[in-house]
């Protein structure tokens, strides 16, 4: 995602900016930034998944595991739902779910994922 704003932005800077030296200086310092503020989200992210991880509470510990393994076996039913004859009454249970309620979700999902490659990636290139 960070990538797609540096694309949309580093042309705006072309046109706003008539000195080469100048425009090539502050292409680099918005990327720089831009690439410091993702590092700093992955981060928290880190820092967040690694509280929940450790706390005391089996709740806040099975949180994100318990949202994983939902939504891996809501594709699953998706993907059997035909065998069942109940793929009609899935997808049209599927289609009532509101727009904001599947971003949250898909947001949630992918940020998770992102985070622990981002973990686990951090950890691979430490030990090396």
């Amino acid at each position: 995602m960070i990538l797609d704003i540096i694309k949309l932005v580093l042309p705006v800077v072309d046109r706003l900016i008539p000195d080469v030296n100048a425009r090539a200086k502050a292409k680099e310092e918005l990327t720089k930034t831009l690439l410091e503020n993702q590092t700093a989200i992955m981060s928290a992210m880190k820092d967040t998944m690694a509280a929940d991880a450790a706390s005391e509470s089996w709740l806040t510990r099975s949180a994100r595991p318990i949202v994983v393994l939902w939504s891996l076996g809501m594709i699953t039913w998706v993907v059997l739902s035909p065998i069942f004859n109940l793929q009609t009454a899935t997808l049209t249970a599927l289609g009532g779910v509101p727009a904001s309620l599947w971003n949250l979700v898909s947001v949630g999902i992918g940020g998770y994922m992102l985070a622990r490659t981002v973990e686990k990636g951090m950890s691979n290139w430490k030990k090396k």
